[in-house]
């Protein structure tokens, strides 16, 4: 049975019926989901072996590798390319892999801030766990999400919000001030 007050079916619920006004509802008094045919519970198989794939361990060793070649723990790491990608391939499958704890340091550049950095075979690991989930939640987000995502950052998020100023306005003149003020606030936010 289903407690009154705070309870997130109901809320839910209330919402879709005050939105949806005079929608029918099923003998549950629950208004049916129009996006109930996306494959919201569709179960994905061997994601795990994908992680551990050899394949996706060296994708992963590029990615992480990519704009730091120069770097020592990156050149330490690529001489002995293969079997370091084996014993990571071979820690995971036994399920003995253990992260490395974070090396943390302050920057102040223009605020100060706590940075905590993964070891480089962490990172690598981290890249090989995006590889195989991210085509899975790249389907499922809206078109207007820009964080963290392959061709969409912080240029991507301007000229969005641009599209739309001028959709609005016509011009874009009568938000300009806004967008300066939110332009000169983004470095601080990052």
């Amino acid at each position: 049975m289903l407690a009154r007050g705070n309870n997130n079916l109901n809320n839910y619920n209330n919402r879709r019926n005050v939105n949806a006004n005079n929608q029918s509802s099923n003998r549950f008094g629950m208004t049916p989901i129009p996006w109930a045919h996306v494959d919201i519970l569709k179960t994905y198989r061997n994601l795990f072996a994908k992680v551990c794939d050899y394949g996706n361990l060296h994708d992963a060793f590029l990615n992480a590798s990519s704009g730091k070649t120069k770097k020592g723990y990156v050149i330490e790491f690529e001489k002995n390319l293969a079997n370091n990608l084996y014993a990571l391939q071979w820690e995971l499958l036994t399920h003995a892999y253990k992260p490395h704890p974070l090396t943390t340091f302050t920057i102040r550049d223009p605020k100060t801030r706590k940075i905590s950095a993964s070891h480089f075979r962490d990172r690598v690991i981290h890249h090989a766990i995006c590889n195989v989930i991210a085509p899975i939640f790249e389907s499922r987000f809206i078109f207007d999400t820009f964080a963290n995502r392959k061709g969409k950052g912080t240029l991507a998020a301007l000229e969005r919000f641009d599209h739309f100023m001028h959709k609005v306005t016509g011009n874009g003149r009568a938000v300009s001030r806004e967008r300066e003020r939110v332009i000169i606030q983004l470095p601080a936010l990052r």
